[in-house]
C-alpha cells in the first residue's frame, strides 16, 4: 500500500481529531499536501451509478386495480356458471338400477283426469299432465326416467301414452285403442308395466271377451298379443331381463300360476292350486328366483286367504306363518332387497281388524306388525308397494270403486302409518332414482 493511499484512508480520522482540539500549526502543510493530490474517480462510488436526483424527484406510484379486467372476469364467470346450471338442468337424471334397492323419488297418481307427482317428504303435489282428456293410472319405468298412463277414449277403450318423468315429451304408444283388464283384485290393478329395458310395455288386456297378454313397444309400433291357448291375468316380467312373463290362469286341472316365454310363447306351470281354491297376486321376487301369491277358498266361512312363496321352478311351496289369533293374510308384496314381504293380516273373517305385517320371505317367523287396523285394508281390495329404499310402504286401504281416497304411508322402522295430504283416484307409483 503506498503512502498516498494510507494518507487518504487516515484523513477522516485526522480531521475528526483536529475538529475537537485547537487549530494545529501543521494544518496548513496538510492542506497544501492534499490540494496537490488527485481526487477519487466518481465511478468508484456505487451510489453514483444511478441518477439519484432524478429518482428522488419521481412520484411514488400506487398500483391501480384493473377494474375493467376484473369486471370482465366476473361477467365471464357468471356466464360460465349459468351455462353449467343450464346444462345440468337439461341432462336426464342418472338412471336407477331396475331391480334391488334405489333412491326414493316422487310419487305419481291421478285425480280428476290429470296426472300428478308429489314429494313424499313435504307432501307438495303438482300436476304434470293435464287437459280435457281423462288420464289415469300412471306407472313409472324401472329406471325412474319415464312414466306411462292410460288415456280413456269414450266408447272405444284406452290408449297408452308415455312421457318423461317431469311430464314432458308426451307421446302415444298404442296406435289403436285397447281394452285393459278391469278390477283391483290381486295385482290386476297394475294393468301395465315397463319391461326391464324400458323398450316395451306389458299389458293385461281383454280380447274377444277373454283376458290375455299383450306387448306394446314404446316406439309406437304394432301391439303384439301372445297366443298361449289359455286365459291370462296379472302378467309381470321376470327379473332381471324379462325372459319370462308370470301370469295366473286356468290350467288343465284347475287354477294355477304359470310362466310363458314371450319369444317362443311356450308355457310352463309353476304351481297348481287345489280344486275349490282360487289364486291371485302372483309376483316375482326382485331377483326372479321366487314367486309370491295367495290363495283362498275351501269350506271356510268368510275370508280364508293364505300367502305362499315358491321357487321359480315350482319347488319348495311354503305357506307363510301366522300367529294363532290371525285368520287370514294376503297382498304379499316383495321388498326391493328380496328379503321381506309385506302382508295384510286379518284377525277376523272380514275387514274389521286388518293389520300390516312385515315378515321374512323365508317364513322363519310370523313377522312384526307395522300398521294397525284402519290403515291397511278396510274393503276389498287393497294394493301396496315398497319405497325404492325399503324404508317406507305406500298403498291404499280401500277398493278403487270408492272414488277418491288418501294414500297411506307406513314407516317400516317407526312402525307408524299416516295419511298423505293429497287425494287420489288411482294407485300410487313410486319413482326409483339413483342412490
Amino acid at each position: 500500500m503506498t503512502t498516498d493511499r494510507r494518507r487518504v484512508r487516515d484523513l477522516p480520522q485526522i480531521l475528526g481529531e483536529l475538529a475537537t482540539g485547537p487549530y494545529p500549526d501543521y494544518i496548513d502543510d496538510v492542506l497544501a499536501t492534499t490540494a496537490q493530490m488527485r481526487q477519487r474517480p466518481a465511478w468508484t462510488f456505487p451510489e453514483r451509478w444511478l441518477p439519484m436526483v432524478d429518482i428522488a424527484r419521481q412520484p411514488v406510484l400506487v398500483p391501480r386495480l384493473p377494474w375493467r379486467s376484473i369486471s370482465l372476469a366476473v361477467v365471464l364467470l357468471a356466464l360460465l356458471l349459468a351455462a353449467t346450471a343450464l346444462l345440468v338442468g337439461t341432462q336426464p337424471l342418472r338412471p336407477a338400477p331396475p331391480f334391488g334397492q334405489a333412491g326414493n323419488g316422487l310419487v305419481a297418481f291421478s285425480i280428476d283426469g290429470d296426472i300428478y307427482t308429489a314429494d313424499p317428504v313435504t307432501g307438495e303435489a303438482r300436476v304434470i299432465i293435464s287437459g280435457p282428456t281423462a288420464d289415469s293410472s300412471p306407472r313409472f319405468s324401472l329406471d325412474g326416467g319415464q312414466i306411462v298412463f292410460e288415456r280413456k277414449v269414450e266408447g272405444v277403450g284406452s290408449e297408452l301414452w308415455i312421457a318423461r318423468a317431469d311430464g314432458t315429451d308426451v307421446h302415444r304408444v298404442t296406435a289403436e285403442p285397447v281394452t285393459l283388464a278391469p278390477g283391483d283384485n290381486g295385482r290386476a290393478w297394475e294393468k301395465y308395466e315397463f319391461s326391464p329395458d324400458g323398450r316395451s310395455l306389458l299389458l293385461a288386456t281383454i280380447r274377444s271377451g277373454l283376458p290375455t297378454i299383450a306387448i306394446a313397444p314404446t316406439d309406437g309400433s304394432a301391439v303384439r298379443w301372445l297366443d298361449i291357448g289359455m286365459t291370462a291375468t296379472e302378467p309381470s316380467f321376470r327379473p332381471p331381463d324379462g325372459a319370462e312373463i308370470l301370469f295366473v290362469s286356468n290350467g288343465l286341472y284347475g287354477r294355477g300360476v304359470f310362466a310363458v316365454d314371450p319369444t317362443t310363447q311356450s308355457v310352463r306351470e309353476i304351481v297348481e292350486i287345489k280344486p275349490g281354491y282360487d289364486v291371485a297376486g302372483a309376483s316375482w321376487s326382485p331377483d326372479g328366483s321366487r314367486v309370491a301369491f295367495w290363495t283362498w277358498g275351501g269350506t271356510g266361512e268368510g275370508l280364508t286367504a293364505r300367502s305362499h312363496v315358491v321357487n321359480a321352478d315350482g319347488t319348495g311351496d311354503m305357506e307363510l306363518p301366522m300367529p294363532p289369533d290371525a285368520v287370514w293374510n294376503a297382498h304379499a308384496t316383495w321388498s326391493n332387497d328380496g328379503e321381506r314381504l309385506f302382508i295384510a293380516r286379518g284377525h277376523t273373517p272380514g275387514f274389521e281388524d286388518v293389520r300390516g305385517v312385515i315378515l321374512p320371505a323365508d317364513g322363519s317367523s310370523p313377522g312384526v306388525q307395522v300398521a294397525t287396523a284402519g290403515f291397511v285394508e278396510t274393503t276389498c281390495c287393497a294394493a301396496w308397494m315398497w319405497s325404492p329404499d325399503d324404508t317406507l310402504l305406500i298403498g291404499r286401504a280401500t277398493g278403487l270403486q270408492t272414488g277418491e281416497f288418501h294414500h297411506v304411508v307406513i314407516d317400516t322402522q317407526a312402525r307408524s302409518p299416516r295419511l298423505t295430504p293429497w287425494r287420489s283416484s288411482s294407485d300410487p307409483t313410486w319413482q326409483r332414482v339413483a342412490p
